[in-house]
């Protein structure tokens, strides 16, 4: 028998941050050696706190992923769910060492304590019982024992002829050892074949005689040959449902089937196996005795390949209904071979399609699947939808709801092989429904790949009412997203806004979720409001004392920032005053300062007067004692000039020109005193002016007289 491969789930530290899942490695006493998914992180923990322990695909372990998909699974079929938990008790004891405990059973309050253990609510489960109770005690697949409060309920195996035992005839159950018993963790379960709703069509019947249906399996001749089966290495999906006689036998399977269909009585197990849907199409033609016949009396390899085949029947039958329910690996294997079976013909015909379909619809009610059949689920879904349009709804939103428990449960290898973006299309004819397939599917794509939720498809076709009913399921995580809500959830409100006429639809509105109005303008909401209030008194009433109550608001509002704006002009006033007083003594300083400069200067200007006056005199005075000096010598004019002019020179002194000296007429230096010289014209000077020279300037002090005479 295969181990149940156990897990940890690893609650998030923030409410409603993703958990953590691993892979238990090896167990220690209290501890466990734990190899996380997300980055392959190995570490050792106890049970506990936010560890908690379950088999891959128990119901527990799906509760622990997420709790709103229970509930969903639950409302579909609350019988299914309690069916799956009997199973699962009876897997747990069928392994325990004690004979006691092997034949236990569990009784209904042992049933509801196990639904609560899985966040499902009393009320809830109450809403259901009836339907649940009823089911229990009249179930062909529930052995009762005892009655009243005190009646047990066990699952029952099913009841197969054991072929001798060989190391190439084992047959495998399909059914894991786990690592502690069912009462301290859950075990994992193989669900029962759910009845499929739809007219039962009725056996085919002519003079009391059964009719056997005609034709063969496609062959050759008529289609290319599907692909053999893929499965892991040294694994087939007649290895998973059982061992095949060494040599046919009459009472085969395929003997069975080839003289049901006519076809070669050669052919092996494989060979029907790897084509389901064409055998399935053929067995749609045969009617319930003809079923049973084919199935009664087989040995267990075979029966299990029947149960595998049936799955494909294009009609409701309650042969299928009873047949034994196919293990992870089977279902998984079976879908596998479907898709590629479905691949390899040209153009598919309509009852392989339909048989196609019927799988789907079939495997879609499990709980069963592991991540390995979700591209086998995708390739057969997306044919059957391109092939029958709106008639695959129903089966398309079952496969949807399949695919949103597999989803979050993929390694990040399988998560990368697949193409979200390819599953928009394929559900976009789907509604939006809290508990459908397409709200399921978005919600598992925004926990695997948030930006894929993104897409424009996953919401073609959205209504604001689809969205906001859905928004309080498993679609709330996604909705509540700030990049959906402003791309897809607040043009549909906008939208709304602006057509709204009756108060039904204002309320609606009002009632929205959080995320729906969040940072909507205001003034769209009043619009609505004044146009509902329009033809609506009661609206009216409401739009009034609204209004009064905005206009107190706003009043009040303007008081506060009118109050606000004087506190801060006093606090500017006071600043400013501060600043004044500050900048009026630091004038004061600024005017004593200038006044001491002005004293300075005007002392530094007198004192440098007084030495230019002393100078002058000083100059003037050692002329004068020069001229005087030389008049008492009698000395010559000629030396008397000379001496003169080397005192000017002294001083800086140049002079224009010399008494009785010929120039020619300038205007800036010359001064005439007889007649008017024009400029170049010859002159005389009468008395020498000068320019004086200090420190390289040039300064007319006094113009040369002059005379054209």
């Amino acid at each position: 028998m295969d181990q149940v491969e156990m897990v940890v789930v690893q609650e998030s530290e923030l409410p409603g941050g993703p958990v953590r899942v691993g892979a238990v490695l090896s167990r220690y006493r209290s501890s466990y050696q734990v190899r996380w998914e997300d980055d392959g992180t190995e570490v050792t923990l106890t049970i506990g706190g936010r560890n908690n322990f379950a088999p891959r695909g128990s119901l527990r372990h799906q509760f622990l992923l997420d709790p709103a998909s229970v509930t969903t699974m639950f409302d579909r079929d609350p019988v299914g769910i309690v069916f799956r938990l009997l199973r699962e008790h009876e897997s747990a004891m069928a392994r325990s060492t004690s004979v006691e405990k092997r034949q236990s059973g569990m009784t209904r309050s042992k049933i509801r304590e196990k639904l609560a253990s899985v966040g499902l609510d009393p009320d809830q489960v109450r809403a259901h019982w009836k339907l649940i109770d009823g089911r229990l005690s009249n179930s062909d697949d529930v052995d009762q024992t005892g009655k009243g409060a005190s009646a047990t309920f066990r699952w029952k195996s099913p009841k197969r002829h054991r072929p001798e035992a060989s190391e190439q005839s084992k047959i495998d159950h399909a059914v894991s050892t786990p690592l502690e018993s069912e009462d301290e963790h859950p075990t994992t379960a193989t669900p029962a074949s759910v009845a499929e709703k739809g007219p039962v069509e009725d056996d085919v019947r002519e003079a009391g005689r059964v009719v056997r249906p005609s034709g063969e399996l496609p062959t050759e001749a008529h289609q290319s040959e599907p692909a053999e089966l893929h499965a892991a290495p040294g694994q087939t999906l007649t290895a998973i449902v059982g061992p095949q006689p060494l040599a046919v036998k009459a009472a085969s399977l395929p003997g069975r089937l080839a003289e049901a269909t006519g076809a070669d009585a050669s052919r092996s197990l494989s060979y029907y196996l790897s084509k389901p849907l064409a055998v399935g199409a053929q067995l749609g033609r045969m009617n319930n005795k003809q079923l049973e016949d084919l199935i009664t009396d087989l040995e267990e390899g075979d029966a299990a390949a029947a149960s595998a085949l049936l799955l494909a029947l294009p009609r409701q039958s309650a042969v299928v209904d009873r047949a034994a329910a196919l293990s992870r690996e089977s279902a998984t294997l079976l879908l596998t071979s479907a898709a590629a079976e479905i691949q390899a013909y040209a153009e598919p015909e309509p009852d392989v399609i339909t048989a196609a379909a019927a799988l789907l619809r079939r495997v879609s009610r499990t709980d069963n699947l592991s991540t390995g059949a979700i591209s086998p689920l995708i390739t057969l879904a997306s044919i059957v939808a391109a092939k029958q349009a709106q008639d695959a709804v129903p089966v398309i939103d079952g496969v949807a709801v399949i695919l949103g428990r597999l989803l979050p449960l993929m390694s990040r290898d399988e998560r990368n092989a697949v193409d979200l973006d390819h599953l928009a299309p394929l559900v976009a004819p789907l509604p939006f429904t809290r508990a459908g397939g397409r709200a399921a599917l978005i919600a598992a794509v925004g926990k695997v790949r948030v930006k894929s939720v993104l897409q424009d498809a996953w919401w073609a076709g959205a209504t604001l009412d689809d969205l906001a009913g859905c928004a309080t399921g498993v679609l709330g995580a996604v909705t509540s997203l700030p990049e959906v809500a402003a791309r897809y959830l607040h043009p549909l409100v906008l939208r709304e806004l602006a057509v709204t006429e009756s108060r039904r639809r204002l309320t609606f509105l009002l009632g929205l979720p959080g995320e729906f109005v969040a940072g909507l303008p205001s003034d769209a909401v009043v619009a609505a409001f004044h146009r509902v209030a329009a033809g609506d008194p009661v609206v009216a009433g409401w739009t009034g004392a609204l209004g009064q109550e905005q206009r107190v608001e706003t009043l009040r509002r303007t008081a506060e920032r009118a109050a606000a704006a004087s506190a801060a002009a006093d606090q500017r006033a006071e600043a400013a005053e501060g600043r004044a007083t500050v900048l009026a003594d630091r004038c004061a300083q600024l005017e004593e300062t200038l006044r001491a400069e002005h004293r300075r200067a005007s002392s530094l200007r007198s004192a440098q007067d007084r030495q230019i006056q002393i100078d002058v005199i000083r100059s003037l005075a050692d002329l004068a004692a020069e001229v005087e000096e030389l008049a008492v010598e009698q000395t010559s004019p000629e030396t008397l000039v000379e001496r003169v002019r080397a005192l000017v020179s002294a001083q800086a002194l140049e002079p224009i020109g010399q008494a009785g000296q010929k120039l020619t007429f300038d205007p800036t230096v010359h001064e005439p005193i007889v007649g008017v010289p024009t400029a170049g014209s010859a002159v005389t000077v009468i008395r020498p002016g000068y320019h004086w020279h200090p420190s390289g300037e040039d300064i007319l002090i006094e113009k040369a007289l002059v005379t054209t005479t």
